[in-house]
């Protein structure tokens, strides 16, 4: 029901800002977007639980996860300018692999560099957003 609340203050509070168009988004769209999406999803799970069809035998999953999950973003901030957006993204993404228990450590490194290049080459190169170069400006 808490969700559902928010999506729903996510959607007004997006209201209040222009939302513009698919084509030409303005500030409130991805919010508006966001909210729908949460308020959607919430609202299935709400039905789903009032139906007794939630997964009412497991309050919480494995919490062992998400900590590392957690404590590997905060690192990733904070390493984030000193390393440059590269290396930094491989080890995070590494990590997030490594947690959804990738087995093949050639995929793990593979989908890691390539999600990282790729990332910095669309963001950085094509689009102009500048991103932390750290090590790798110093080395070029």
């Amino acid at each position: 029901m808490i969700l559902v609340l928010i999506g729903a203050g996510v959607i007004v509070g997006a209201l209040k800002l222009r939302l513009g168009s698919a084509t030409e988004p303005e500030p409130g769209f991805f919010p508006f977007v966001g909210g729908v999406l949460l308020l959607v999803l919430s609202s299935i799970l709400l039905v789903q639980a009032f139906r007794g069809q939630g997964l009412a035998n497991k309050a919480f999953g494995e919490l062992r996860r998400p900590i590392i999950l957690i404590v590997a973003m905060v690192i990733y901030v904070a390493i984030l300018e000193e390393i440059g957006f590269v290396l930094a993204t491989v080890m995070l993404s590494a990590m997030v692999l490594r947690i959804l228990d990738t087995k093949s450590w050639w995929v793990l490194v593979a989908a890691s560099l390539v999600l990282s290049v790729g990332s910095y080459v669309l963001f950085d190169r094509l689009l102009g957003v500048t991103l932390p170069g750290g090590v790798l400006t110093r080395l070029l």
